[in-house]
């Protein structure tokens, strides 16, 4: 053969390759995305483990292992739509990745997750952007956007929306009581039934339900065929339902517990009873939603305003022109964001040494004290490093409370706890709140709050601070 011959073939070969295909053949996409993909599971190792724990150690957030399951079915449910909108890369990518080595490093220099955990669903908006251009983006937006509803909120913010939560299916848990002609009272979110009382803890606060419920209650709003102010009542309603069905629950609990006995409030039954009620939470969701299509024209059926979600039909976008200068680009924000996790990581937490409340001396003239042993359920919940809880008698026989509590660092979870969220929850009405300014001995300004609460005829005072670095 020869090298005339030969020309010919090669040529031939070189028509054969798909555009865009490394010499292997395989789409030089594919493999730049399987390198992204691998750097970012790097990164973000640390913080997909701790969501992965909060997920499983939250009973609030245990639904969450479905989300990531959901928005993948609506893009595989929509996968010819998805591949007709993929397009040229995009600068927007590069600017979303970086945004989200932006939002990694503040959470790895803070400590703070959330940031972390904001990161992960920017990444995944950067890569989409990144390889399958902004019509891509456009076109999944939603799934990617439903991924947030995994991202675990704040501590605080669960705290004090479980202490609003109790506080209101308290209140109508006991109205409902009453209705059945079962005497009752309330204190704070203890339901006192006179034999029995019962706590509505955080665990019947109704966030268990609300959480998972909003997630649902997004889902049929997208999936509605109807007015967008539909959709949004459809949303805004999971919030009532939430606290009504919780109260209704906390209600029937307490009739079965003056009928039966405690054993009604506690176990299976328990967990049980609360199965039942997110299913009727579904339930009157549904209702909703069979309202809503009868207010529109014509009347449709509501099992037919539920359809499988279309995502956005999206025209492939041009993108960048200069496909080499976008990946370098993303390469260096790649190494850049390795770099300065690296430094904010490379140094060991630092814990100044102190003493323990165990060796506080407790010297005061004529003063009597007695330290109380903390309750290992309320020591858990607070997850402090160490605490005291002591009661002090003056010596004009005025009584004295002392609570420390001492946090190493405010990481991986644990904060502290207000006295503005547990004092109520304890039958105690705060009836005045101020913050005082004041000095310490040598001269330093610090602030105080200064509590007055009552409950029934007692009436205390309450200053509380916190000391931080």
């Amino acid at each position: 053969m020869t090298t005339a011959d030969q020309q010919p073939m090669a040529s031939d070969n070189a028509h054969a390759r798909p555009k865009g295909a490394a010499p292997s053949g395989v789409p030089w996409k594919l493999i730049l995305l399987a390198a992204a993909i691998v750097a970012l599971a790097v990164l973000f190792w640390d913080a997909a483990a701790n969501l992965w724990l909060r997920w499983g150690k939250q009973q609030e957030l245990s639904h969450s292992y479905f989300i990531p399951l959901i928005s993948a079915w609506l893009v595989w449910t929509n996968r010819e739509t998805v591949k007709n909108a993929v397009g040229a890369p995009s600068w927007w990518g590069a600017a979303l990745i970086g945004l989200a080595m932006a939002l990694l490093v503040l959470g790895k220099l803070t400590s703070i997750y959330l940031f972390q955990h904001l990161a992960m669903v920017v990444s995944v908006a950067g890569l989409v952007a990144l390889f399958g251009g902004v019509s891509l983006l456009r076109s999944v937006a939603a799934p990617v956007a439903f991924l947030l509803f995994a991202v675990p909120p704040p501590y605080w913010v669960i705290t004090v929306l479980s202490w609003k939560f109790q506080q209101i299916s308290s209140v109508l848990g006991v109205a409902m009581i009453e209705l059945m002609g079962i005497p009752v009272y309330l204190s704070g979110n203890i339901i006192d039934l006179g034999d029995y009382q019962l706590q509505v803890a955080e665990a019947c606060s109704g966030l268990r339900y609300l959480f998972p419920f909003l997630s649902l209650g997004v889902i049929a709003a997208y999936m509605y065929r109807g007015p967008f102010w539909h959709k949004a009542v459809i949303i805004a309603a999971t919030f009532p339902i939430t606290i009504l069905m919780n109260s209704f629950r906390i209600a029937v609990t307490g009739a079965l517990v003056q009928a039966y006995g405690v054993e009604h409030a506690e176990g299976a039954l328990h967990f049980f009873e609360g199965w039942v009620v997110f299913l009727l939470c579904l339930a009157a969701l549904f209702g909703v939603v069979a309202i809503l299509t009868r207010l529109t024209k014509p009347k449709q059926n509501p099992l037919d305003a539920l359809t499988t979600p279309d995502l956005h039909a999206s025209t492939p976008s041009r993108g960048a022109q200069n496909a080499p200068a976008l990946i370098a680009a993303t390469l260096a924000i790649f190494a850049a964001g390795a770099g300065l996790v690296r430094v904010a990581t490379v140094d060991a937490l630092i814990i100044p040494e102190r003493e323990m409340f165990a060796g506080v001396p407790y010297e005061f003239t004529d003063w009597q004290f007695t330290v109380r042993p903390m309750d290992p359920g309320v020591a858990e919940v607070l997850g402090a490093d160490d605490t005291i809880v002591a009661d002090f008698i003056a010596p004009d026989d005025t009584p004295y409370n002392l609570y420390m509590a001492y946090l190493d660092a405010q990481r991986d979870g644990r904060s502290w706890h207000s006295p503005r969220q547990c004092i109520p929850g304890g039958g105690w009405k705060i009836t005045a709140h101020t913050v005082v300014d004041a000095k310490t001995a040598d001269g330093r300004r610090f602030a105080y709050n200064r509590m007055i609460i009552e409950n029934g005829s007692n009436r205390q005072l309450v200053y509380y601070w916190y000391d931080q670095r």
